[in-house]
């Protein structure tokens, strides 16, 4: 499963007391590496609600009047954007909607609706899309913010992508090849796209090369630690 090295990690002791602290789970990974079946265990089965920070970049290429995404397009605002504003900027900005969403306005705004209530209580939040490690070093100076990556093989990546069929993504392994290696981050300048580097910043690490079964064991042994570790027993 990768890090297992439960007990050396103190930082989870000290942080996630449940009761007073809202909590941060930031997902990391490789294209098309499982990072989506890690997010939706979260919110289907311990009740996190998610936040992207793609869905950013969906909104700045909306304003330019971009309708169709690819890959490349997704790439080229974030790196735009954290030019711009440093690197920092799309997790700074998802922390102010995060807060946003506990501010007595919002409450007030959304009183008649149950479900986003809830999502206004809740203290559980799971943050993806972090692909730059100066989106990491802002979401870590919130002490409950815990950083799991998640890797694969890459060609059982390229399967991956062409069986989920999104829009955006290449459909042809060179096309894949390019894109993969700047999301990595190879030959890319400080604001541009890092994950491997992001990687090497991570609390835990998931490996996900066999079937969605075994992935989802993993997923579940860890948040068990994860939760347990800190006396939360009813995760």
């Amino acid at each position: 499963m990768g890090r297992k090295d439960y007990g050396d990690n103190k930082k989870i002791i000290r942080i996630l007391i449940m009761k007073k602290y809202i909590v941060y789970i930031g997902v990391v990974g490789q294209i098309a590496c499982g990072k989506g079946v890690l997010v939706d265990y979260l919110i289907k089965k311990l009740g996190f609600v998610s936040f992207s920070l793609s869905s950013i970049l969906h909104e700045e290429l909306k304003k330019k009047g971009i309708k169709e995404f690819t890959r490349k397009t997704l790439q080229d605002i974030g790196d735009q954007l954290r030019k711009r504003y440093g690197d920092d900027v799309l997790a700074r900005r998802a922390i102010e909607r995060i807060k946003f969403y506990f501010s007595s306005e919002a409450k007030r705004s959304r009183e008649n609706s149950s479900r986003q209530a809830r999502t206004i209580n809740n203290q559980r939040w799971v943050i993806e899309g972090i692909r730059n490690p100066g989106e990491i070093e802002f979401l870590k100076k919130n002490p409950s913010f815990i950083l799991i990556g998640v890797k694969a093989n890459r060609e059982l990546r390229f399967k991956r992508l062409l069986e989920r069929t999104r829009p955006w993504d290449p459909k042809t392994w060179n096309d894949f090849i390019k894109v993969d290696r700047r999301d990595l981050g190879v030959g890319q300048k400080k604001s541009g796209q890092q994950v491997g580097k992001c990687l090497a910043y991570c609390d835990y690490i998931l490996t996900n090369n066999k079937d969605q079964k075994d992935f989802h064991r993993k997923v579940k042994e860890l948040m068990k630690h994860v939760f347990k570790l800190n006396g939360v027993h009813h995760y």
